[in-house]
C-alpha cells in the first residue's frame, strides 16, 4: 500500500480535531505497538511532541491539533506494521472505540442501549451509526467547526459517511486506508448489540472520493 501527502494540499487536513479523540488513538496505539514502539512511530511522523505527552482528556478544541496530526498517525500505524497493518489498524479502531464509548456519554448513551433492545438487528445498527453521526456533528458545532457524518439507507447494508475524514486527511492512497474506522464501527455495534457486524470501506478520499463511506451489514455475522 502507497500512502503520500496530497498535492496541493488537502485543505481538511487544516481543520482542528477534538483533543480527546487524539489522546484515545494515542493510547489505543500504544496498547497495540507498545510504549517504546509508539516512540519510534511518533518520530518517524514527524510527531514527536506527542512522545510521553499526550492531550488532555477533554471533549474540546484546543486549536493544537489537526486532522492532519490524526492521518499522519493512522498513516503511520499502517506503515508500521507492513502486510499486517490492516488488521493492526482495525484493532486499534476498536480499542479507541472503547476508550470513547467509557468516556462519551453523549454519543454512547446507556439508556438507549437498554431501549435498543426491543428493535430488531438492523434498527439496533442505525441507532448507533445515527448516534455516532449526530454526536460527531453536534460536538464539532459546539467547537465552532463543522464536520459532517451522515447515515444512509443502502438497501442490505446501512452507509456511515464521514465528508472530511480525519482518518485520510491530507493523504493519497492506492487503496482505502481508513481502517480504524472499520474497528471503530465494529466496536461500537457490538457495545450496542452484542454481535458482530461486517463493515467494509467502500470509498475513501484519499482515493479521490468526495467523501468516506463504509458500509455496514444490517443482518449480523453467523
Amino acid at each position: 500500500m502507497e500512502i503520500r501527502d496530497k498535492s496541493p494540499q488537502d485543505p481538511v487536513a487544516s481543520l482542528y480535531l477534538v483533543d480527546g479523540y487524539m489522546r484515545w488513538a494515542l493510547l489505543a496505539a500504544e496498547e497495540v505497538v507498545g510504549k517504546q514502539g509508539l516512540h519510534v512511530l511518533l518520530r518517524e511522523q514527524g510527531l514527536e511532541r506527542f512522545i510521553d505527552n499526550y492531550p488532555p482528556e477533554l471533549l474540546k478544541i484546543s486549536g493544537s491539533i489537526t486532522l492532519g496530526d490524526y492521518a499522519q498517525l493512522c498513516a503511520g500505524l499502517l506503515t508500521f506494521f507492513g502486510r499486517a497493518g490492516k488488521s493492526m489498524v482495525i484493532r486499534a479502531g476498536r480499542l479507541t472505540s472503547k476508550y470513547a464509548i467509557e468516556k462519551q456519554g453523549a454519543i454512547y448513551n446507556a439508556a438507549a442501549k437498554t431501549a435498543a433492545k426491543l428493535l430488531p438487528p438492523a434498527m439496533q445498527v442505525k441507532l448507533v451509526l445515527d448516534s455516532m453521526a449526530n454526536g460527531y456533528n453536534k460536538l464539532y458545532a459546539e467547537n465552532g467547526q463543522e464536520l459532517h457524518f451522515r447515515v444512509e439507507d443502502r438497501g442490505e447494508k446501512w452507509g456511515f459517511v464521514s465528508v472530511e475524514c480525519p482518518l485520510c486527511a491530507g493523504k493519497a492512497a492506492d487503496l482505502p486506508m481508513c481502517w480504524g474506522r472499520n474497528g471503530t464501527l465494529q466496536e461500537s455495534a457490538l457495545w450496542l448489540t452484542g454481535k458482530e457486524f461486517a463493515v467494509e470501506e467502500v470509498e475513501c478520499r484519499a482515493m479521490g472520493a468526495p467523501a468516506c463511506v463504509w458500509e455496514i451489514s444490517k443482518t449480523p455475522k453467523e
